[in-house]
């Protein structure tokens, strides 16, 4: 199954999905044809707040999460019952807690436990670590207000966690890279061209000495919309990098990872790899703490800047 947005070509299946579950949601009407009235949904589509699963082969919704990030809730949760018992809920619900602030408390209004139909999806948030819980109400029946408290836990900045600024950042407009703001602090300038952009790291990810990164200046987003022109000069510029990385560093093999997950504008990390490094047998996990330095000392890092700029030129 694929966790996606939803969007507005979803929403038939949504208001068909809540017409389903009226009776389980105690509703005293048709849920999903109030929706399709009241239009239902756009807002939280255009604030990237509804979520759906949707089955690969068929084509067809499966459930659908919508949240508020404003007030740090889930806000709709159903799946439909003849996809239940696949890991669709607890698929959708580890997604939509990712775009919430897990630093401050969770609240989700669900079902009391004396109503088995809801046993279930309390049974769900519990897992996933709703525990407070207060009575509350909802279309004048009693329901129970489940609360996830708040938590120490630290979030990179991947798309993961922070989707709306990401995706606006992956707008020329709005591009960090492209408005010249300034570079992350330890990021160091060795060479930059009409084509791209080569820059080194301290202490550097994955503690590896050498790790740097090559970003093309003019912007792109998805590798493979990039126009073959540029994406030829580009790779050029990359495997030019390499090389010269290869030569400073005495690396047996040089790593070339794209991800672009937490910096919308794209680029390639280059990863020195060496018969002592941390990672046999595996990739570079990019996560792990840069901490201690794989440099000696400040110095010997601008010594390889140094180096590369003068191979690279």
């Amino acid at each position: 199954m694929l966790i996606r947005w939803a969007n507005e070509r979803d929403l038939p299946a949504w208001y068909e999905l809540a017409t389903e579950m009226s009776s389980l949601f105690q509703h005293p009407a048709d849920m999903g044809a109030e929706l399709k009235v009241s239009e239902g949904g756009k807002g939280s589509i255009s604030r990237h707040e509804m979520l759906t699963a949707v089955d690969y082969m068929s084509g067809n919704n499966m459930g659908f999460i919508f949240f508020c990030r404003n007030s740090n809730q889930i806000k709709w949760f159903a799946v439909s019952e003849k996809h239940r018992g696949k890991g669709v809920g607890s698929r959708l619900l580890k997604t939509a807690l990712r775009q919430l602030d897990t630093n401050k408390a969770i609240t989700v209004i669900t079902f009391c436990d004396d109503y088995p139909q809801g046993t279930a999806v309390r049974n769900l948030y519990r897992k996933y670590g709703f525990t407070e819980e207060k009575p509350a109400e909802h279309n004048g029946q009693p329901r129970v207000e489940l609360t996830r408290p708040a938590s120490s836990e630290k979030r990179g900045g991947s798309f993961h966690y922070r989707y709306p600024e990401f995706i606006k950042a992956a707008q020329e407009v709005y591009c960090p890279v492209c408005n010249n703001e300034p570079a992350p602090s330890g990021q160091n300038d060795i060479e930059v061209s009409d084509v791209v952009w080569i820059c080194g790291e301290y202490p550097g990810q994955g503690r590896l000495f050498g790790k740097m990164y090559v970003m093309p200046r003019k912007h792109a987003f998805q590798f493979e919309d990039m126009p073959d022109d540029e994406a030829t000069a580009f790779m050029r510029e990359v495997r030019r990098v390499g090389r010269a990385l290869r030569k400073i560093t005495g690396a047996e093999k040089i790593n070339y990872e794209m991800h672009s997950n937490s910096g919308a504008h794209l680029h390639i990390h280059l990863c020195p790899r060496y018969l002592d490094d941390d990672f046999p047998g595996m990739a570079i996990d990019l996560s792990r703490p840069s901490e201690p330095p794989p440099y000696e000392s400040y110095e010997e890092y601008l010594w390889f800047i140094e180096q590369m700029t003068k191979e690279l030129s």
